[in-house]
């Protein structure tokens, strides 16, 4: 696998009820709307970000790698396949040396859409891709309270180490 790529090297990912679509800027007016419950930020952090700062996150993220190219980013809108409507993000961190690629993965269901296995089916998608792309160890940062999470990271296999970063337990696959 190379990380270079001229899309930053997400690609659209399709499951039995979601599609994965690689994020753009154009996708702020939506997710914001989507992402707008102060529910939602219970243990993520922080609070619903406006249509500006959504714009101008995703225009830094859609670059898709770091200043200095140690990390590649890779950002995708969740939607449900049926509808078409959005339902939350996933993204992913990829770093390392080509023979030993980690990612740093992360979820967001928003909060209409919780409770029906988006998270899982999403998380999956992105993490069985990744490993189709050479990465070998895929970590999760999950609030010890967030059971949600929690049983998304356990189904993907990643298991609790005693690592806590911002108050957030580290799940890895199991070396």
């Amino acid at each position: 696998m190379s990380l270079d790529g001229p899309d930053g090297w997400a690609q659209p990912l399709e499951g039995d009820r979601l599609v994965l679509e690689p994020l753009r800027v154009a996708h702020a007016d939506e997710m914001a709307a989507v992402l707008d419950d102060p529910a939602l930020h219970t243990f993520i952090g922080g609070e619903p970000a406006t249509h500006e700062q959504l714009r101008s996150r995703y225009a830094n993220q859609v670059v898709g790698h770091s200043a200095d190219g140690s990390q590649r980013w890779l950002n995708w809108v969740a939607r449900d396949r049926a509808s078409g409507a959005a339902v939350g993000y996933v993204q992913a961190t990829v770093t390392g040396p080509a023979d030993r690629l980690g990612a740093d993965v992360a979820w967001v269901v928003a909060v209409p859409h919780q409770r029906r296995g988006y998270a899982r089916e999403a998380a999956k998608l992105m993490t069985d891709w990744l490993r189709d792309q050479g990465v070998d160890v895929v970590t999760a940062h999950v609030h010890p309270d967030h059971c949600a999470s929690i049983s998304v990271a356990d189904w993907l296999g990643l298991r609790p180490t005693d690592t806590i970063v911002d108050g957030e337990v580290r799940w890895q696959t199991p070396t």
